[in-house]
């Protein structure tokens, strides 16, 4: 992990040096999520996964295509889109599956009593 101090430039982007970009095994085109951390941002890589499309049966293709072309966006934005929304949805879960097991662990402790 490195830590930056940026500097306001008036533009919307992180600067590294090449020093930075080959120590962090960062590409042209590399995308990222930026979270807020400790009075700065966390930039976490996203990962690149190859799906063989010759895998995919016909109906799933066409309808890549299909969303491709209404939304005038690459069949590869079109799946980068969809996996984010299951990822959104599953971490979202997990997060209603914490909070079932907490409040199932104070309805179980004899001390709280609810009405």
């Amino acid at each position: 992990m490195i830590k930056k101090t940026i500097e306001p430039t008036g533009e919307l982007c992180v600067k590294f040096t090449e020093d930075e970009l080959e120590k962090l095994n960062i590409k042209q085109g590399d995308k990222f999520s930026i979270k807020e951390q400790d009075n700065g941002i966390l930039l976490e890589k996203f990962a690149t996964i190859e799906l063989d499309l010759w895998e995919f049966k016909r109906d799933i293709l066409e309808f890549l295509l299909k969303e491709s072309c209404e939304k005038d966006i690459s069949v590869n934005e079109v799946i980068s889109n969809i996996m984010e929304k299951v990822i959104e949805n599953d971490n979202r879960q997990k997060s209603l599956d914490t909070v079932t097991v907490n409040l199932s662990s104070i309805a179980d402790d004899s001390s709280y009593h609810f009405q």
